[in-house]
């Protein structure tokens, strides 16, 4: 017993030295601005409160069994998270007084994310998630259909896109992509261990939920004295769930397909107005990517947002609304340039 005992402590240091190398390697050669570091700490331990929203619960069901909230009245605007998040992270696009009157915003967690079904398999990829937008879109025959997505979200909003233009031309009608994936290319460090064999399952493992999560926002944000304690435990509860764990390795291991080249060459196809909006300071997915997505996509404008990180939406709403507001028609003050 003592020394099996022995045994796993040094498997523990060597799994810890592990995953602090891969970290390190991972995050060589990122170029962004250094972050703004917060003196106010924002890992004291704190009791986990399920934050209350303005938004409800949609109504009926839908076959694809994800979970759903709403928000506002008028032609859908579907939100999709990234990788590791929840509808939580729309939550400042919903806080009164609202600002897309004559939209409806639809929020739902992807399949192993927020309070959608964990299975324990392997349906987990970035198609059949693709998939299952779609299918929503179906079911609740949306039409003049905004399609948002950040991050992961933006990668799979593009799946979802290419195939509307091509399948459903006229159910879309705009596109926003805020700090998107789409690409093989400068991938992010946490996906970076995630996908790593033996890292990712111990990461996943080893850390807290709490710890995993203040580990990826103090990487996502410029101003890390705009993480709160609310956030640290919102991020991490989705993880601590049953299933929250395998959930999150698979969607990172299957976060790209094995014939990317295929779609990223119809990107040229998509063909409504498209707003790419990114935080200059993103060192998870670098402005590069925005670029390279504006290069590609005919209709799309580049908007970027100074001093802010991977999360706009979240670090620096009121410029993230004003520019989503000007794109579709809603405001009529200049945004900050």
């Amino acid at each position: 017993m003592r020394i099996q005992r022995c045994f796993a402590r040094i498997f523990g240091v060597i799994a810890a030295c592990l995953l602090l190398g891969a970290s390190v390697l991972a995050q060589s050669g990122e170029t962004a601005a250094p972050p703004i570091k917060c003196h106010r700490s924002v890992s004291t331990p704190v009791k986990c409160l399920r934050p209350s929203s303005p938004a409800v619960e949609c109504p009926g069901t839908n076959s694809t069994g994800l979970h759903c909230m709403t928000y506002g009245d008028g032609d859908p605007m579907r939100a999709v998270h990234g990788l590791g998040a929840s509808i939580y992270t729309w939550r400042k696009l919903v806080e009164p007084p609202y600002r897309f009157p004559g939209y409806k915003l639809i929020m739902v967690d992807l399949r192993g994310s927020g309070d959608s079904p964990k299975p324990r398999d392997k349906h987990y990829s970035i198609l059949e998630q693709a998939d299952l937008i779609y299918q929503f879109i179906q079911e609740q025959n949306l039409r003049n259909l905004t399609l948002m997505g950040h991050s992961y979200g933006g990668a799979v909003s593009l799946l979802v896109a290419i195939r509307l233009c091509k399948q459903d031309p006229g159910r879309l009608s705009k596109l926003i992509l805020i700090d998107s994936g789409g690409y093989n290319k400068l991938l992010a460090s946490h996906l970076k261990i995630l996908r790593t064999p033996l890292i990712g399952w111990l990461g996943v493992h080893l850390l807290s939920p709490k710890a995993q999560a203040k580990k990826v926002l103090l990487a996502a944000y410029y101003d890390h004295c705009k993480i709160s304690d609310e956030q640290i435990c919102e991020y991490g509860r989705p993880i601590g769930l049953p299933g929250g764990r395998h959930a999150l390795l698979q969607i990172a291991k299957q976060a790209i397909p094995k014939n990317i080249d295929e779609y990223t060459s119809q990107y040229s196809k998509i063909s409504v107005p498209t707003l790419i909006l990114w935080g200059l300071d993103d060192k998870i997915v670098p402005l590069k990517i925005g670029k390279m997505l504006h290069q590609a996509i005919p209709r799309s404008r580049l908007e970027i947002i100074n001093n802010c990180g991977h999360n706009p939406q979240e670090e620096t709403p009121e410029e993230t609304i004003c520019y989503i507001s000007e794109f579709l028609g809603l405001s009529f003050r200049p945004c900050p340039k």
